[in-house]
C-alpha cells in the first residue's frame, strides 16, 4: 500500500518537473537587412506562427493529448521519432518542418496573389520561390538547444 501511494507521488512529481520545464517559443518580426524586407510576408508568418505556437506546439510540449488536427500531426511526428520519450528540443525540431508546409503553401499564395509582393520579391533578389521559402524558414525557425552529455 505504501509502495503504490509513494510511487503514484513520485510519478506525479515527475511529470510536474517535466511540464514545468516547457518555455514557449518567441514570436517576433525577424530582422532583415534592406535587400530582404517584405513587410507583408512578415506579418503573415508572425500571425501564423503565434497561432502555432498557441493551438500546437504548447499542448505538445506540454504533454497534453492531441485535440485537433494539427497537434495531431506534431505528436504522430514526434511518436515515430522518439516515442513518447521527447523533449521541447523534438518538439521545435518536428515544428520547423511541419509548421513551414504551412507557410511555404501561403507563401506560394501570396505571390500569386499579390502583386506588390510579388515584385518584391522579384526586386530583393530572390531568383524562386524556393529561395524565399528558404530565407524566411531560417528567419522564422523555432529554436533548438543542443543538449549538452
Amino acid at each position: 500500500m505504501k509502495f503504490g501511494y509513494v510511487a503514484t507521488l513520485l510519478i506525479s512529481a515527475a511529470i510536474l518537473v517535466g511540464c514545468s520545464g516547457v518555455k514557449q517559443p518567441e514570436v517576433a518580426v525577424a530582422s532583415h537587412d534592406s535587400d530582404h524586407n517584405i513587410p507583408a510576408i512578415d506579418q503573415m508568418i508572425v500571425e501564423m506562427k503565434q497561432a502555432y505556437v498557441e493551438k500546437c506546439y504548447m499542448p505538445i510540449a506540454k504533454r497534453k493529448p492531441p485535440e485537433n488536427a494539427c497537434q495531431s500531426d506534431l505528436f504522430q511526428a514526434l511518436e515515430r521519432h522518439y516515442h513518447l520519450d521527447y523533449n521541447q528540443n523534438h518538439v521545435a525540431m518536428a515544428s520547423n518542418e511541419l509548421f513551414f508546409k504551412d507557410i511555404d503553401a501561403e507563401l506560394r499564395k501570396m505571390l500569386r496573389s499579390d502583386p506588390e509582393v510579388r515584385e518584391a520579391a522579384r526586386n530583393l533578389g530572390f531568383k524562386n520561390v524556393g529561395e524565399l521559402v528558404a530565407y524566411y524558414k531560417d528567419k522564422y525557425k523555432f529554436e533548438t538547444q543542443l543538449e549538452q552529455f
